[in-house]
């Protein structure tokens, strides 16, 4: 693993590598409020290929949006384009949770630059009824702001302590890495890197015939791998897998984050394997 960092028209991506440059590249994109080191424990895994795991803009060691701007779903895709331009080759895309819906909205733009889509427990974004998107956009604009003032932890298990506490399911040894990338010195303790504006409410989302036109316009082949005991109803699964062309829906056990607990990361590393060598 090594850190790596991509030039963009925002500011900077930076990230993790694994794997050699000449390999094929795998662009590994993570879940809201998580970072790279979400791939920590799949990445070494994957065999044969380069992964290149970018913070996504506000997170981790990226840059943070400019003034004025906000984290919608697509916020990312511009920066996410001009690493694409650097690499020479089409890429396999991975994505985790937000990640897998930034990449279905990457890949349905611009499918020649993707070589396959790889869906871990999520498969696009949250979208809205249109008759419910003034609603939405009131909800958002009439919402308390949110700060980019950073809470302080008394020290590095504290705050790993505390996104446990959000997310129960998370074994402390499973969402460490994601925790130790995220951390900060500051007077008094430790604190997150993560912009605050991340945890703003949209104020636009995407309806769901849009969404059906990316997965329309993605003519990779396409595995999408749901957690048994994952975030995402299968029921949404079901809905927008048959808009997606070649697509293949297969279930694991374990949680969102199954990728990331030792117990299951061997079986999904297997499968996803697998599938790459069936295109080779």
């Amino acid at each position: 693993m090594t850190s790596i960092e991509w030039r963009c028209r925002f500011g900077t991506l930076r990230g993790l590598q694994w794997g050699e440059q000449v390999k094929p590249k795998v662009l590994a994109l993570h879940g809201w409020l998580d970072n790279a080191a979400t791939f920590s424990r799949l990445a070494p895994l994957l065999r044969d290929v380069c992964v290149l795991a970018p913070d996504l803009p506000g997170h981790g060691h990226s840059d943070w949006l400019g003034e004025g701007a906000d984290y919608a779903i697509w916020s990312s895709l511009e920066a996410l384009y001009d690493l694409l331009l650097s690499v020479d080759e089409p890429v396999h895309l991975l994505g985790h949770s937000m990640g897998s819906a930034a990449g279905m909205l990457l890949a349905g733009a611009f499918p020649d630059r993707i070589a396959s889509y790889v869906a871990l427990d999520a498969l696009g974004p949250l979208t809205t009824p249109p008759a419910q998107a003034p609603e939405q956009l009131a909800k958002a604009i009439t919402a308390p702001v949110k700060t980019t003032t950073l809470k302080v932890h008394a020290g590095a298990e504290d705050a790993l302590a505390a996104r446990v506490r959000q997310n129960p399911e998370l074994s402390p040894e499973c969402i460490w890495p994601v925790v130790e990338r995220n951390l900060q010195s500051l007077e008094g303790g430790v604190g997150w890197r993560t912009d605050g504006r991340l945890r703003a409410i949209s104020k636009v989302r995407l309806t769901e015939p849009q969404i059906e036109a990316f997965m329309a316009a993605m003519n990779m082949p396409a595995l999408v791998l749901r957690a048994e005991q994952g975030l995402i109803p299968r029921a949404m699964f079901d809905l927008r897998i048959k808009h997606l062309p070649g697509a293949t829906l297969e279930e694991f056990p374990g949680h969102h984050h199954f990728h990331l607990e030792e117990s299951t990361v061997t079986a999904l590393a297997a499968r996803i394997n697998r599938f790459w060598q069936d295109l080779a």
